[in-house]
């Protein structure tokens, strides 16, 4: 008796595990599409080293090329429709992309052309049929469909890519059997450690949004290598079939894999991409912001793109000498200093200016240099964001006597001149009321008193 409830619990279980999980087989065709890729990117790298005189045979490998791109624009109609229609979870088991886009839509058409499209050309060219292959198919039971029907009838969505996968394997495979004349063997690479890649040259392992990925391969049996980045082969250049140039440009912050095959041996190894940010060296660098002063900022240049990169501020004058930035605020207040690439702001960094100490002034003669009064031209700021544009000079006699003159200048008029030549030794002369105008903005300071003896 216990034996059978034992039983019937076993029973109830299985029951319970099955209808609580329908279609969970759906889920592994999205990894098993995944290994058709890299089958299939393979197989293609083996059809592009075919060469011929033979114009019919080209003419069969540039069809299947052609095909499988008709296939690839497929795929990307259907990556469209699941982020629109947010296809994941228990949503991949459902069929409609399938049944509305495929079967009832306009993409069947263009899928039965496609298969179409290559039979007529490999019938033409090899002058055998492969309709069992591709349009004509059998079921377990020897009941036979077309292609749209015995691929597409309800088929879930989270399966749809291992199809189009499957399709292009079914190109490449006869194209490559008949052009070849030779079954097809697939490359076995040796996986290799990066510190074992001897044709790898240098790299950058951490970029900064901007920048360029570069990889130098070195080919010296002349084989031409195999370089992928996120799984989809790039582009090599050469100039002499010896090194060839990876140049990738991110378009992201995140972890880049890359995939190299020369030879023999198989190379994964990756980089990382971070967004740019405004870093500085606390130690080296001064924050005391005052208006009409330089202040130094030391940049971590690791942390932004090293071209086409520069920092600007409505309200500032910048100046970068190459790690060194030397700001100089126009005036009182919070300003933004914007990192930049073009027209884009990567990042910006909020500083504060404070009002500028007592600003120095000096007499300088004719030719801009520090004099004393005897040789003086004018009235000039120390810091040349300063200018004078206004003066007072009062003239103190050894009696104790006051005379003042003012200048709507900064130079020293004649009839100053004429008062100071004219004073007794010991007098004293102040320069005050001193009026200075910024360069760039119009701000009027109040410059140090002069004070001299004569």
């Amino acid at each position: 008796m216990s034996f059978k409830k034992l039983s019937f619990l076993y029973l109830v279980f299985i029951l319970f595990l099955f209808f609580s999980s329908p279609g969970k087989y759906v889920e592994h065709y999205e990894s098993i599409a995944i290994t058709q890729v890299e089958l299939n990117s393979r197989l293609v790298q083996k059809l592009k080293t075919f060469e011929s005189t033979d114009p019919n045979k080209l003419r069969l490998k540039n069809t299947t090329f052609e095909c499988m791109g008709v296939l690839d624009d497929l795929k990307s109609k259907y990556a469209q429709f699941a982020e629109d229609n947010l296809i994941y979870g228990d949503k991949i088991r459902e069929n409609q992309f399938a049944e509305k886009e495929i079967r009832k839509g306009s993409l069947s058409l263009v899928f039965k052309d496609n298969n179409k499209k290559y039979l007529t050309t490999f019938e033409e060219v090899v002058g055998r049929s492969i309709k069992s292959q591709v349009s004509s198919l059998k079921s377990y039971t020897l009941q036979e469909f077309d292609d749209v029907t015995f691929f597409f009838k309800e088929t879930p969505n989270g399966v749809i890519n291992s199809l189009f996968e499957h399709m292009k394997t079914v190109y490449l495979y006869n194209t490559i059997t008949e052009l070849f004349r030779e079954k097809i063997i697939l490359p076995k690479y040796e996986q290799i450690l990066l510190e074992e890649a001897k044709f790898i040259q240098r790299f950058k392992r951490l970029l900064i949004l901007g920048d360029q990925f570069e990889m130098t391969i070195q080919s010296e049996t002349g084989q031409v290598p195999y370089a992928a980045v996120n799984g989809q082969e790039v582009s090599l250049s050469t100039s002499d079939s010896v090194y060839y140039n990876l140049t990738y440009q991110p378009t992201r912050a995140g972890k880049y894999s890359i995939e190299v095959n020369l030879d023999d041996e198989r190379l994964f190894t990756g980089f990382e991409v971070k967004r740019p940010e405004f870093r500085f060296v606390m130690e080296k660098s001064s924050f005391d912001a005052f208006v009409g002063q330089k202040m130094l900022i030391s940049l971590d240049t690791q942390y932004f793109p090293s071209r086409n990169v520069k920092f600007v501020s409505s309200r500032a004058e910048v100046e970068r000498v190459e790690d060194k930035l030397y700001v100089t605020p126009y005036e009182t207040g919070r300003f933004q200093l914007s990192m930049m690439q073009g027209d884009e702001i990567l990042d910006e960094l909020i500083l504060y200016a404070h009002e500028p100490d007592n600003i120095q002034v000096g007499l300088l003669d004719i030719g801009g240099e520090k004099s004393s009064l005897k040789n003086a031209n004018r009235l000039e700021s120390l810091n040349t964001f300063w200018q004078v544009v206004s003066f007072r000079m009062t003239l103190i006699d050894t009696l104790g006597a006051k005379k003042s003159l003012r200048s709507a200048t900064r130079f020293l008029r004649n009839d100053l001149r004429e008062m100071e030549s004219k004073a007794a030794d010991g007098s004293v002369l102040i320069f005050d009321d001193i009026k200075l105008i910024s360069k760039n903005r119009g701000i009027v300071k109040t410059g140090m008193p002069i004070v001299l003896k004569k």
